[in-house]
C-alpha cells in the first residue's frame, strides 16, 4: 500500500481553456452538455470585460455585439442586453472585477466537474451527487445571465463544494474498496477481493495498488488449491513434495498469508519425522551388534536435536554394548603403564579413551594424574643433572615446589622414589651458605660471579650460596687468572692471583 496522502485525488485550479464541450450523459431529453453552456457563459464574460476594457477611441463607433450569452437551464439562449455605457469608469471596473471573480468560481467547478467525470467515472458511482451540485451551478448560470454577480458567485461557490464534497467521497470510497479487498485477501475470499479491487479501479483505473490486488485475488483460486494439495502431502508425510509446492506458491503470490508459519510448520514436522527415522535405524543397528553404524544413526539424530533424550540414550547403550569393552582394555593398559612409571603410555590410553567419549571421570583423572608424574620425573632428573643451578634463589625455591608436588604422587616406582630421593639430598645440601675463604697477594684484583668486585687482599673470608661460581683475578702488568669452582660445604681455602707477566 502507498501513503494514503498519496492515494487521494485532488482538483486544481485550471484555465478556462481547459474547458471542453461534451455530452451529458445524464441528460434524456438530448439538450446540449451543461458545461457547454458554462464554457459559453464564461466566454461572454471575457468578450464582455474585453469590449468595457477597449480603449477610448475604439468605443466611439462600437459594433453590434454578436457574442453568445451565458445559457438559461433550459438550454436556450437569452435575448443580448444593450450595454449600459451610462456607468461611470469606477463602477464599470468594479463590475469587471466581480465578473473575474464569477468567472474564477465557474473555472473551478467545470474543472472538478471534468476531474470526476473523466478521472474517476463518477456516473459509477456518486452521479446523484454531481448532479445536485451541478443543479446549484446551473443556478448560478441564471443568476449570471440576470447580471446578479454576488448571487452567481454565492451559487458557483456551493456548488464548487458539493462537487468538493462527491470528490471527497470518491477518495473514502476507493480506500474502503482498497481496505476490504487487502481484508479478503488475508482471509482467502476471491470473490469479494475482486469485487473490491473492481471498485477502487472504478474510482482510479490504471491505479496501481488496487491492479496489484486485483491480480492477487484473480490468483487465489489456483493458490487455495495449492494450499489444499500442499496440506494433504504434509497430513501424508510427504513434507518434501509439501515444501516444494509452497515454494511454488511463493513464486505465484509470496504474500501469501501465512505462508512463512507454514513452511516453518512443514519444515520443522520433517526435521521431527527425520529425528525418528535416524534412532530407529540405531537401534536397529544397536541390536544386531553394528555399533559404528549405531552410534553414526544416534549423532545423526542429536545433529537435529541435540537434546533429544532417546538418542543420547541410544549413545549410552552403545557404549554400554561396545564401548565399554574398547574403554576397559584402554583402563587396564593405561593403569598398566602408571604402575611401571610408563607415563607417557598412560596418556596416550587415557586421551584414547576420551576421544570416545569425552566426559568419562575415570580417564579425565588419570590423564591428569599421568601428566602429573611424567612432569615431575622430567623436572627432577633436570635437577639432579644440573645441581649447580641450584645456586640460582629461583630456581632453588622453584625446586623446592617440584619436589613437594612429587612428594604427593600416588604412583611413585623405583625411579620416581630415586628421583625424589636424590633432588631431597641436593636441596640440603644447596640448602645453607658455605663459609669460604679467599687468598691473594693483595696486589691482584678479584672478581667473583654472582658476587662482584672483591678487590685486593691477602686473605678474605665470604659466605656465599653452595654452587659454580667463575673468579677473575687481574694485575697491572700480569696476565688475568680465570678459576671456575664448585662451592660445596667443605671447600678448600682458594688461592686467586696473577703470577704470569705479560713481556714488554
Amino acid at each position: 500500500m502507498t501513503d494514503d496522502s498519496n492515494d487521494i485525488i485532488e482538483s486544481r485550479q485550471a484555465p478556462l481553456s481547459h474547458l471542453q464541450e461534451k455530452r451529458d450523459k445524464n441528460t434524456l431529453t438530448g439538450a446540449w452538455d451543461w458545461r457547454v453552456f458554462s464554457t459559453t457563459a464564461v466566454v461572454l464574460v471575457v468578450l464582455i470585460g474585453g469590449f468595457y476594457w477597449l480603449p477610448e477611441q475604439t468605443l466611439e463607433k462600437p459594433a453590434p455585439s454578436t457574442a453568445l450569452r451565458p445559457a438559461g437551464s433550459d438550454g436556450t439562449q437569452p435575448p443580448a442586453k444593450a450595454e449600459d455605457t451610462s456607468l461611470a469608469p469606477f463602477a464599470a471596473a468594479q463590475k469587471g472585477r466581480d465578473r473575474e471573480k464569477v468567472q474564477q468560481a465557474l473555472a473551478e467547478f467545470v474543472e472538478r466537474q471534468i476531474l470526476l467525470e473523466d478521472s474517476m467515472q463518477v456516473d459509477k458511482w456518486g452521479a446523484d451527487a454531481l448532479d445536485a451540485a451541478m443543479d446549484e451551478a446551473k443556478e448560478g448560470d441564471g443568476y449570471f445571465v440576470d447580471e446578479q454577480y454576488d448571487s452567481a458567485l454565492a451559487a458557483y461557490q456551493r456548488a464548487v463544494l458539493q462537487i468538493d464534497g462527491v470528490i471527497t467521497k470518491g477518495n473514502e470510497l476507493y480506500q474502503e474498496s482498497l481496505q476490504k479487498g487487502n481484508a479478503a485477501l488475508l482471509a482467502l475470499d476471491a470473490t469479494t477481493a475482486e469485487d473490491a479491487f473492481l471498485q477502487a479501479l472504478t474510482i482510479k483505473p490504471g491505479d496501481a495498488d488496487a491492479t496489484a490486488g486485483l491480480t492477487r485475488a484473480q490468483g487465489l483460486p489456483l493458490i487455495i488449491s495449492k494450499l489444499r494439495s500442499a496440506k494433504n502431502h504434509e497430513l501424508g508425510g510427504r513434507y518434501d513434495d509439501a515444501l516444494a509446492i509452497y515454494d511454488e506458491i511463493a513464486q505465484l503470490d509470496p504474500q501469501t498469508p501465512d505462508l512463512t508459519e507454514l513452511r516453518a510448520a512443514v519444515r520443522a514436522a520433517k526435521t521431527g519425522n527425520d529425528v525418528a527415522s535416524h534412532i530407529s535405524r540405531g537401534f536397529a543397528a544397536l541390536q544386531n551388534q553394528r555399533f559404528e553404524q549405531a552410534r553414526s544413526a544416534f549423532n545423526a539424530a542429536l545433529s537435529l536435536d541435540r537434546d533429544n533424550a532417546v538418542a543420547k540414550g541410544g549413545l549410552q547403550q552403545v557404549a554400554e554394548q561396545y564401548d565399554l569393552a574398547v574403554i576397559g582394555d584402554y583402563q587396564r593398559k593405561a593403569e598398566m603403564a602408571m604402575a611401571q612409571e610408563q607415563w607417557l603410555e598412560a596418556v596416550d590410553a587415557y586421551q584414547s579413551v576420551l576421544d570416545l567419549d569425552k566426559n568419562i571421570q575415570f580417564a579425565k583423572q588419570g590423564l591428569a594424574q599421568a601428566k602429573a608424574h611424567e612432569r615431575a620425573q622430567r623436572l627432577m632428573t633436570r635437577i639432579v643433572n644440573e645441581p649447580t643451578k641450584l645456586s640460582n634463589e629461583k630456581l632453588y625455591l622453584d625446586a623446592q615446589n617440584i619436589a613437594q608436588q612429587a612428594q604427593q604422587l600416588e604412583y611413585a616406582g623405583e625411579n620416581l622414589k630415586h628421583l625424589r630421593q636424590e633432588v631431597g639430598n641436593l636441596l640440603s645440601l644447596y640448602a645453607d651458605p658455605v663459609e669460604v675463604i679467599l687468598l691473594s697477594d693483595n696486589a691482584t684484583n678479584i672478581v667473583m660471579s654472582n658476587v662482584g668486585d672483591l678487590g685486593q687482599f691477602e686473605r678474605r673470608m665470604i659466605s656465599l650460596r653452595p654452587g659454580a661460581y667463575t673468579i677473575r683475578g687481574s694485575q697491572n702488568g700480569c696476565r688475568d687468572v680465570y678459576m671456575t669452582v664448585e662451592v660445596l660445604p667443605g671447600i678448600e681455602p682458594l688461592d686467586v692471583r696473577c703470577t704470569e707477566s705479560i713481556s714488554q
